[in-house]
């Protein structure tokens, strides 16, 4: 009877650590995860709480709200902080609706974490979208 409890107990305690250590090692926090268009370009920003083992933030898109996350862009963990990245390629589809994901990858080869979707409204107009054409063959 009391190797029966004693078994319980010791699970218990298994999964009570498991569930801290992955609550307290969450690297973005999700309500920091914010994307908004000014019509041109949009704008995604997080914050992070620590790096520990981090690797590389990937910045994920995909046009609407179904299929697949294209990666877009990276950028290297610089200590906690807050992360702007400017998508300024939104203006050359004619989607309206984005969706947003970070990937996080760890080089310790724990398993990828990631933070959204999060959805945004971009509307660009057919002159903005020409012109931002034109420019980017310059560059």
């Amino acid at each position: 009877m009391k190797t029966n409890l004693y078994m319980k107990l010791s699970v218990l305690l298994v999964l009570l650590l498991i569930s801290t250590s992955f609550v307290f090692n969450q690297i973005i926090k999700p309500s920091s995860l914010q994307a908004f268009s000014d019509g041109s370009v949009i704008t995604i920003k997080f914050n992070t709480e620590s790096e520990l083992n981090v690797e590389k933030f990937y910045i994920e898109r995909r046009q609407g709200t179904d299929g697949a996350f294209i990666r877009i862009a990276s950028l290297n963990p610089k200590g906690p902080s807050l992360y702007e990245y400017i998508d300024q390629t939104a203006f050359k589809s004619s989607a309206n609706i984005y969706q947003y994901q970070i990937r996080v990858t760890f080089s310790n080869g724990n398993v990828d974490e990631v933070v959204g979707p999060i959805t945004v409204s971009h509307s660009v107009n057919s002159v903005k979208r020409t012109w931002g054409s034109i420019k980017a063959m310059f560059r």
